[in-house]
């Protein structure tokens, strides 16, 4: 994976206009740009995926250098790009506070994809903005099945993703979660990825994720693993930073500090590996 300084090289040798990774990409090079002092003049727009995008990515490239980062979700099996995120002129009109809530979001249907979000009894569910299920999708161009394992896809041809989200009345989508990453905790469900988000908006967090290990009460429980920016942070500072932000319930109940999370090939967080590794962690 290109670290930084090959990206900044990169971008300003060959004059780049716009790019799209994974979260971590854009971090490591939003890092080496500030501690440089480099500029990427040529630099307008990065697409993010894979992973929601953390508040302070958006801001810094925003305020530093005038660079847009943007939302975008899919998956290859819909060959691939299934929402965008562009904000809709009406809401450029809400406070700064508010645009961000949708700059944060997955964004909206692109044109040829048909979606759903169904709850566990498989009925769909209403788009407010709260109530969240599994995202499925149809149209000309998304797969109905894998190679050699038949249709993949529903009664009614829709193919289930694998994520979880919700979508709020102006059509925004908020990917929750996988669905294998959910947290099931005492009958109700807890998202990783929101849990996530809040972490890294911690000043002193570079990274953050949130799997689910045994708990001998309440079946399961959530557990932060963090990466710090080389400085010290104990663990009850940062779960005070929960308060006010989710309910009681959701907030973690432990933090392990580590020097790196795990990632695949594509820079994507790795809880597969996390969950083998906390496998004997047991809360409660």
């Amino acid at each position: 994976m290109a670290d930084g300084e090959v990206l900044s090289d990169l971008i300003n040798s060959e004059g780049v206009t716009m790019t799209a990774g994974v979260p971590v990409v854009w971090l490591m090079l939003l890092e080496h740009l500030k501690n440089n002092d480099i500029q990427v003049p040529t630099l307008d727009r990065i697409v993010v995926g894979g992973s929601a995008c953390p508040e302070l990515l958006i801001n810094e490239f925003d305020e530093l250098f005038n660079v847009s980062v943007q939302h975008a979700w899919g998956m290859t099996e819909m060959s691939p790009l299934g929402t965008f995120n562009k904000l809709k002129p009406r809401l450029k009109q809400e406070s700064e506070k508010e645009q961000m809530s949708y700059k944060l979001k997955q964004g909206r249907i692109v044109f040829g994809v048909d979606m759903r979000i169904e709850d566990w009894q498989g009925q769909e569910v209403e788009w407010d903005g709260h109530q969240f299920g599994a995202v499925k999708v149809r149209g000309p161009w998304i797969a109905s099945g894998y190679y050699k394992q038949g249709d993949s896809v529903d009664d009614n041809g829709y193919f289930d993703t694998g994520d979880v989200a919700s979508v709020d009345p102006h059509g925004y989508m908020l990917i929750t979660d996988r669905s294998k990453d959910v947290i099931k905790s005492g009958g109700e469900w807890i998202s990783s990825i929101e849990l996530e988000n809040i972490a890294v908006g911690h000043p002193d967090i570079k990274e953050a994720a949130v799997i689910g290990v045994p708990h001998k009460k309440w079946g399961e429980r959530p557990l932060l693993i963090a990466v710090t920016h080389d400085v010290e942070v104990s663990a009850e500072a940062l779960l005070n930073h929960f308060d006010g932000k989710v309910a009681k319930f959701c907030i973690p109940d432990a933090v392990e500090f580590i020097k790196e999370l795990p990632h695949t090939a594509t820079g994507k967080l790795s809880k597969k590996d996390l969950r083998s590794k906390y496998a004997d962690y047991i809360l409660g």
